[in-house]
């Protein structure tokens, strides 16, 4: 299901919100297309400290991959070198991320993954998530599975990211090598399924506007012109005509 732009609210849960605070400050620095960004800070009016951040379009990965398809080596690459960027600054500890699962990992329209992460300190954490850095990694993971199997580098790759998920920045870094040594990277083309509020046949573009099927489309749809711009439900006519009908033929049966 495709996601639309919006603004999420991170209250601090209790007294101390150093942990979000210092999330948010992180983020106001160091922030990349790859991550959330905040886009307002302050308190509530009962003191407690509440961060805005604005999750961008996107799709969950495992979503978007499935309306990818099997990605080529060159896709994977452009996927997952900033997942493995962001998860070896993470362990490193140049960056705050909070806890996430991996639908909290998205690919947006232009084919860039983002982090929907959840600040530490706040209500929003669920028990499921997992540390945004072992995220990450578990997202690569996913990537990697889709890609073809018959690549020689694919085996180095799935083994480095294996080590990492619980390695430190060290091992990150060395699956961040296999990974851009297996290719180079290629832009991620595809077409985001669309929001349909109206299911149903779409209209035939051949069809003339006044053609027949046009115009029974336009009584279903709006109803049967009755009057002066009024107009009858199709349902209610398609009835009238019925009974009419049946009348016509009673009074006939009747006079004959």
């Amino acid at each position: 299901m495709q996601m639309v732009t919006d603004h999420v609210r991170w209250v601090a849960s209790d007294t101390d919100d150093q942990p979000l605070l210092a999330w948010a400050a992180d983020r106001a620095t160091a922030v990349g297309r790859h991550l959330a960004p905040v886009t307002a800070i302050g308190r509530l009016p009962g003191g407690r400290l509440a961060v805005d951040v604005q999750c961008p379009i996107g799709t969950p990965l495992a979503t978007a991959l499935d309306t990818l398809g099997a990605p080529t080596t060159g896709v994977a690459v452009t996927l997952t070198v900033p997942l493995l960027e962001l998860a070896a600054a993470e362990r490193s500890g140049s960056v705050r991320i909070g806890t996430a699962g991996l639908d909290d990992v998205l690919v947006d329209d232009a084919g860039a993954v983002v982090l929907c992460d959840r600040p530490p300190g706040t209500d929003g954490v669920r028990g499921a998530d997992e540390d945004g850095a072992r995220v990450l990694l578990l997202a690569a993971r996913v990537v990697w599975e889709r890609a073809d199997p018959r690549d020689p580098g694919r085996p180095l790759v799935d083994e480095a990211i294996a080590e990492a998920l619980d390695g430190g920045a060290e091992a990150i870094r060395a699956a961040l090598s296999h990974v851009r040594a297996a290719a180079a990277p290629r832009p991620v083309r595809w077409e985001p399924a669309a929001h349909e509020l109206l299911v149903g046949v779409p209209p035939d573009a051949t069809e003339p506007a006044d053609g027949f099927v046009a115009v029974a489309r336009r009584f279903v749809e709006h109803g049967v012109p009755f009057g002066s711009g009024r107009r009858l439900p199709f349902r209610r006519a398609l009835v009238g005509a019925v009974v009419a009908a049946g009348l016509t033929a009673a009074a006939v049966f009747t006079l004959g």
